[in-house]
């Protein structure tokens, strides 16, 4: 997770979906192509940890 970053420009985006294997962009596209899946994920409890932790600013706590 420390190579994401909310203030990342789309440049920087780009370059760390494309150090991803071949298997997990297709995965990755598979969940962003698909609204239940993305929506299901977004519920998580861990994506609602990284949203807060994204609001403030990436600061801890």
């Amino acid at each position: 997770m420390d190579n994401i970053n909310p203030n990342m420009s789309n440049e920087e985006k780009e370059k760390l979906i494309n150090s991803l294997s071949k298997e997990d962009k297709a995965k990755l596209n598979e969940v962003l192509n698909d609204k239940e899946k993305l929506n299901d994920i977004l519920k998580s409890p861990m994506a609602k940890a990284l949203m807060k932790q994204f609001l403030k600013g990436g600061k801890n706590g």
